[in-house]
């Protein structure tokens, strides 16, 4: 009686944690696209990993909501990006993301992005 291969073994063990696994995706784009972002999350020195993903869901939260209530940052506001952010700098981090990829990669993203612009 053969036994398995060991590949088969190997994809048996249960898997170790990575750091992409708590990286938000951006649905409705390529896993090209997405691997760019990665790579320009890493490089950028003001984007750290999944900053992308939570821009994109902090600026369509923003552009969904019915009054579009923008948080008083200069008094007494919330300044933590994780807690309240700010969705003007969520879609600046977007632009420049934007800018940095490359035509094809960042022709989806700018398709997503400029579909929630048109309906702001």
């Amino acid at each position: 009686m053969p036994g398995k291969r060991l590949g088969r073994v190997r994809a048996e063990f249960p898997r170790r944690p990575r750091m992409q696994d708590d990286i938000t995706t951006i649905h409705g784009l390529s896993s090209k696209a997405l691997a760019e972002i990665r790579r320009i999350e890493r490089q950028k020195k003001y984007l750290w990993p999944g900053s992308i993903g939570s821009a994109m869901v902090r600026w369509r939260s923003f552009v969904h909501q019915p009054n579009r209530r923008l948080w008083d940052y200069e008094s007494d506001g919330c300044t933590e990006w994780a807690c309240c952010g700010d969705p003007w700098q969520a879609r600046e981090y977007l632009e420049a993301v934007m800018l940095a990829m490359t035509r094809r990669r960042a022709r989806e993203l700018r398709s997503l992005v400029e579909a929630l612009d048109r309906r702001y």
